[in-house]
């Protein structure tokens, strides 16, 4: 029995690699080799010079993400971010007021996150470091809200008796006494509603009047205090004009407005919050000794973890053991299983279904693919898009203009109406101008949007890609590995001077070291035709003279380059072969010519001048391929494919999907027709299609596409349902359309609002209950995203 290296469980037929170490699965070995390759990427990294501190002398700055609290509109965002900006050893700072976080980039030799943390709440508003439990700002606000109710409700039925004895000559000298009694329960109730919902308010308005930088909170505590104050007054000098059921109406009415809003944005995060919660919090791991329970972060890459049926995994991993179909719609969206065995990529957050699995460990927490998206999710949230920083700038403007024209308003209606009159309608422009339903309408209606398109298996990397989406007008494709299905097959090969076993054993020598759709096949045939090692010359356990990693090379557009035995090996197309001049013997032409007329594949082997063989791959065009283009045809797109295959086969492919298809196409040639074009999309997988993906108006790489076509693209289908490419056009378009609906509503409400509140037209209640509506409204509208769906896949069989 031998151990095995990994996962320390013994063998009695382990599986060696290339040094001679042993494993008890092929699940071990594979992760222990990517686990050696990723410490090579890490060693390199440090020892680059950047890592070094060669480049720069220059201490880097640190970044912090703080939670807020106690934000009552984007006003209060802009005034907090002004705040933290002014800070001694700060460099940078933006605040979110959808997400209610704060970002700060400082000086960590002159200051520290406590510091931003203690400036945030001396002037009036709540902040958390990470780690820190914040507190539940909608729990909190409903219950003082239900204890509010109460109170307002009773000094709205004590103000309404008094009202009828007035409207309906009741009231008489003889029983003033009793009025007096109802203005004094009135005052009772009022006390506790100014209490528990006035001085939050007040408190956050005087620290922002103390730094001279007046805010909502400020308008809002001047406005209801002032009404208040008033009140008291002149019940205390026997005057009937009292206000204490609208200075306690008005504060309910515009809590119960932030109440709806924060309800909202928690709505609009469902999404990150979602992977969070489905990842679970405890692990078995196999151990030589038994099965133990523990935190998945306690585990380490090569750990053995068992899961069994109707669990989630909770890390990522490969299987060693186990067979069965698993949920994955937490990540991709799509309700079908998919069935796994050994060897198969295996993600935390998804569910064994009818199998018992054991995995080997790969990666555990943030490092998971959930984790990741989570990350992603929330670092596209502080990507704002052009229009949100449109929203943003009003925003900043909306107080110091709204203190304007309510201070007009005063001295207006103060010189024809008296002090008390004009104090109503200052008030009353104060609240109908508060920038609370601007500040929501397009942070929300984006962030619902990108959260919709997660839970559908579609990921963005800011809010600025639907903004972009939804102006698209022309989209082009990649075909190999975007519109045609993976795994490709080997069919057939053809080789001169060579057995057919020492051919693919000298081609997947060099084809191992690449990322290309047609490579992994090649690899698979070989090792499936018994190649133990790739080597060229023979096949045997001696050590093998293959291409290593320094020698191999990739030619954008045609191929690769490797060397083994001792010699140059080139592979890829005809064109590559004719750079070459590698003489093509007529054997050769006239079977690539038939195998092109079946529709395969061609893949051109040479080395010492010549070429040496060939390779015929069938690859199989995606079930959802041509429902996919005819809607996107039917959205009013230009839709066209880009391939580097020859003419011939480009013409096929043209009948087949119905749509242009441009062949011969290399990596520059794709440039120039993505930069010829305005407002167009890309749709890629692989190395060739980085720069197009990275060149294009918005890039869509499919998720088992090449870490440089992920890298360089907005957008990432995580199910690689190409059906998910109309429905983000849809899902954008309908975006934007709600945005624009949500800002020209913000924009005449104010406009009319204001209009009315300084006639004197509008009463302070009522521009209070106006401006609840009004974000009730736009919240609504933006909320109605959640309900956008992708069209159910089509049927996965190979056409």
């Amino acid at each position: 029995m031998v151990s095995c290296e990994l996962c320390g469980l013994a063998s009695a037929h382990p599986i060696r690699d290339d040094a001679g170490r042993a494993f008890c699965c092929p699940a071990c070995r594979e992760v222990s080799a990517l686990l050696a390759r990723d410490n090579v990427i890490a060693s390199e990294a440090k020892q680059s010079p950047r890592n070094l501190g060669i480049a720069s002398q220059t201490p880097l700055a640190m970044t912090q993400t703080i939670s807020l609290g106690g934000l009552w509109c984007a006003s209060c965002a802009w005034f907090i971010a002004e705040t933290l900006r002014r800070a001694p050893g700060a460099q940078a700072a933006d605040v979110s007021f959808v997400q209610r976080e704060a970002r700060i980039a400082f000086d960590p030799t002159r200051t520290s996150p406590r510091e931003f943390v203690k400036r945030v709440k001396r002037i009036g508003y709540q902040a958390w470091l990470p780690g820190e439990k914040p507190d539940d700002e909608e729990e909190s606000l409903f219950t003082r809200l239900m204890v509010c109710l109460v109170f307002v409700m009773h000094d709205m039925i004590v103000s309404a008796t008094i009202y009828a004895r007035e409207w309906f000559g009741w009231a008489t000298p003889e029983d003033a006494w009793i009025t007096n009694i109802f203005y004094a329960m009135m005052l009772l109730g009022a006390l506790p509603v100014l209490f528990l919902l006035g001085v939050p308010i007040l408190r956050a308005g005087i620290a922002g009047l103390a730094q001279a930088k007046p805010n909502m909170h400020t308008l809002i505590a001047l406005g209801t205090f002032a009404a208040f104050g008033l009140s008291v007054y002149n019940f205390a000098h026997g005057s009937n004009r009292v206000y204490f059921d609208t200075a306690s109406m008005l504060l309910f009415l515009v809590a119960l407005g932030r109440w709806f809003e924060i309800r909202a944005q928690k709505t609009g995060g469902r999404a990150v919050e979602q992977l969070a919660q489905k990842i679970p919090h405890t692990a078995t791991r196999v151990t030589p000794d038994g099965e133990e329970q523990i935190s998945p972060d306690e585990l380490k890459p090569g750990a053995r973890v068992r899961v069994r049926p109707g669990e989630r995994f909770p890390v990522d991993g490969l299987v060693a053991l186990g067979e069965g179909d698993v949920d994955e719609s937490l990540l991709t969206g799509e309700p079908t299983p998919v069935a796994h065995r050994a060897g198969d990529k295996i993600f935390a957050g998804t569910i064994a279904l009818d199998g018992a699995f054991e995995i080997i460990t790969t990666a555990t927490g943030a490092a998971t693919v959930a984790g990741q998206i989570g990350k992603l999710l929330h670092q596209a949230m502080w990507q704002r898009a052009p229009v949100e920083r449109l929203a943003d700038r009003i925003a900043a403007i909306a107080v110091p203009l709204a203190v304007a024209i309510a201070v007009g308003t005063f001295i207006f209606w103060n010189a024809i109406a008296g002090y008390e009159i004009a104090l109503q309608n200052a008030l009353a422009v104060l609240l109908i101008a508060c920038p609370c339903a601007l500040g929501i309408a397009t942070p929300l209606a984006l962030w619902v949007a990108v959260g919709r398109a997660a839970e559908q298996g579609v990921l963005l990397r800011n809010t600025g890609a639907l903004e972009r989406l939804a102006s698209t007008q022309k989209i082009f494709f990649d075909k190999t590995g975007t519109l045609t299905q993976k795994p490709f097959r080997l069919q057939a090969v053809a080789s001169n001077g060579l057995a057919k076993e020492k051919f693919l054993a000298r081609v997947a020598a060099v084809e191992q070291f690449s990322e290309h759709p047609l490579a992994q096949p090649i690899v698979d045939a070989a090792r499936a035709s018994g190649v133990e090692r790739l080597r060229g010359d023979a096949i045997s356990d001696e050590p093998a003279k293959a291409s290593s990693p320094n020698e191999f090379r990739v030619i954008p557009g045609q191929g690769v380059r490797g060397v083994v035995d001792g010699a140059t090996i080139w592979i890829g197309n005809a064109r590559l072969m004719r750079e070459q001049n590698f003489a093509l013997a007529n054997e050769f032409a006239n079977i690539a010519n038939e195998w092109q007329a079946q529709g395969l594949n061609i893949v051109y082997a040479g080395w010492d001048g010549r070429v040496a063989g060939l390779l015929a791959l069938g690859e199989n065009i995606r079930a959802d391929v041509v429902p996919t283009l005819a809607r996107l045809r039917d959205l009013g797109l230009d839709v066209a494919v880009l391939t580097g295959d020859d003419t011939r086969a480009g013409e096929r492919w043209q009948k087949m999907l119905g749509v242009p298809v441009y062949a011969s196409q290399n990596p520059e040639d794709k440039l120039t027709r993505l930069r010829a074009a305005s407002n167009v999309a890309m749709v890629g997988d692989g190395i060739n299609d980085g720069p197009a993906l990275a060149a294009a108006t918005i890039g869509i790489a499919l998720s088992d596409g090449t870490d440089v076509a992920r890298a360089a693209a907005d957008v990432i289908l995580l199910g690689n349902n190409l059906r998910a490419v109309p429905f983000l056009i849809e899902l954008s378009r309908e975006a934007m359309r709600r945005v624009k609906q949500n800002l020209a509503w913000a924009f005449v409400y104010n406009i009319i609002g204001i209009a009315l509140a300084v006639a004197g037209v509008l009463q302070p209640v009522v521009a209070a209950l106006a401006m609840v509506l009004s974000s009730a409204l736009v919240t609504g509208n933006a909320l109605k995203l959640r309900r956008a769906a992708m069209p159910n896949r089509a049927s996965s069989e190979r056409v």
